[in-house]
Formats: C-alpha cells, structure tokens, sequence
C-alpha cells in the first residue's frame, strides 16, 4: 500500500511539474508573438536605465573664441577655497591682453531665476552671496564651473572658459599691487584698489622664451596641475597668438564697483561697460 501511494505521489507530482513547464512555455511564446507581431519595443533594462539617467551633459562647455574670456580661479590646495578671481580677456588678433581682477570679496544678490537652479543643486545656497564661499556649497569635481555660472549671472556675460589654479603656482605668475585709500580724518577705508599683477619674476621669465616650442613645452608641462573645461589641445590654438603678444600689451585692471563694510559690491552697469569697451578694442 505505501509503494501504491508514493507511485500514485509521483506520478501527480510529475504531471503537475509538466504542467507547469507547459504553461510557463505557452505564455514565453504568447509573450514573443504578440511583442513581434505588434512591434512593440522591449522595455530597457534597469541597468540601461541608470546608465542613461547618469549620462549627463557638462554643466559648462568651453568655446573657442577670437576674443576669449577666460575666468581664472586661484585655490588652496588643502581648503579648497577660493583665494582670488581675475577674468582674462585675450584678443587674438589685435595680439593684446587684460587681466581684470574680481574680488572675492564681491557679495551679491542671485537673480531669482538663477537662484532657484541652484537651490536644486544644493538646497542651503544663500540667495546673496559672497565668491570666496562658493566653495562651501559645491563639491571639487563641480565648484569651478558653478563659480563660473555665478560670475555670468552676475556679470550678464558669456565666459569662453575657466582655468583653476592651485595658489602655490599661482603665486609665482601674479603678485597683488595697490592701496588701500582712507578718509582724511582717517575714520576709515573709501576703498581699496588692490589688483593682480605679474611678478617680475614671471615677466622675466616670459621674456627668456624665445621660441613658440618653448611655450608650447611650458604650457604642456603645467597644464596637468590646473583644472579647466578647456583641453590641452583647445588651449594650444592660442598658443600663435600668445606667442605674438608682447609684454606691453598686457594691461591689468579691477572690476567697477565699492568697498563697504568689509565687502566688494561690483557696480553691474559700470562693469559691462567697462569689459564692453575693452572687448570693442578701445
């Protein structure tokens, strides 16, 4: 009787798993005939999924330009603060060049468009901010190009690229020039009129080159230690240009704006202008 009911257990246990394999197999089939006669796209597959979520456009794109505007970062390399702003605006053609310094102790509203971008970004963002803080809301991988957006929101002006330098070597290429001004009655700053220049070192070193493959090794040679959304090779169609540029057509300057209460207000209307004229070659 028990080799009666376990042949019996067999023989169903058998028939159901057949079952089941024939059923699972009519619907595969069902499945296959009805996506193919229809033609209706398989759906993607989770890991497509992310990888195509992941895929996303650099949050700045450098442009190659006739009259380029570069915005140069100085940091710490151990904080990872910004320490100094200059803009660079280089004319091709006309072979001449002017370094214009930004404070980063300019403090400023973001417009209210461009503030509620970043708030998506990083949701603790001040809508006024100061640029030496930049930092503070954006990770390494991101903060230069975040810092340029900021600048162009505040400027009204399209940057061609940006060029992050470490301070150690940023040291040995500019050197800060000027004054503080102060009341008669000395109660106080009217203003300070501090602006990057080069070191003398550096213009002596810019004067020992004497040939482009000279430059073209120097800047090959640094260029691995700076950070920029322009590549090596973008930056060596400047390179004829460079070469071409005399040290007296390199001109230094500071951003229109104030001093007041330990910080820099950049007077938008007057900086334009003031960036306008030099573009328009006057």
């Amino acid at each position: 009787m028990k080799q009666s009911a376990v042949k019996l257990f067999v023989r169903a246990f058998m028939k159901s798993f057949f079952l089941v394999i024939i059923l699972s197999s009519v619907g595969v089939l069902s499945y296959w005939s009805v996506m193919h006669f229809w033609d209706i796209p398989e759906a993607v597959s989770q890991k497509k999924e992310i990888i195509i979520k992941n895929e996303k456009k650099p949050i700045t794109e450098a442009i190659i330009e006739d009259i380029s505007k570069n915005l140069i970062f100085c940091y710490n390399e151990e904080t990872g603060e910004i320490t100094k702003i200059l803009l660079e605006i280089f004319h091709c053609e006309e072979k001449k060049m002017q370094y214009i310094t930004i404070p980063v102790r300019t403090q400023f509203t973001m417009s209210e468009t461009f503030y509620q971008r970043m708030v998506l970004v990083h949701p603790t963002i001040p809508q006024v901010i100061r640029l030496s803080n930049i930092h503070k809301y954006f990770d390494l991988d991101t903060v230069y190009d975040y810092g340029v957006l900021i600048l162009e929101d505040l400027l009204q002006l399209k940057f061609s690229y940006y060029t992050a330098i470490p301070q150690s070597i940023y040291e040995t290429i500019f050197i800060t020039e000027g004054k503080t001004e102060t009341t008669t009655e000395n109660r106080g700053d009217l203003g300070i009129s501090f602006k990057e220049v080069f070191s003398e070192e550096y213009k002596k070193f810019l004067r020992s080159m004497k040939t482009a493959e000279e430059l073209r090794e120097y800047i090959k040679e640094i260029y691995p230690s700076l950070r920029s959304n322009l590549s090596l090779y973008g930056k060596m169609n400047y390179l004829d240009s460079y070469c071409r540029t005399p040290l007296n057509k390199i001109t230094f300057d500071i951003i229109q704006g104030t001093d007041k209460n330990s910080a820099y207000y950049i007077d938008v209307e007057m900086a334009k202008d003031q960036i306008n004229q030099y573009i328009a070659g006057n």
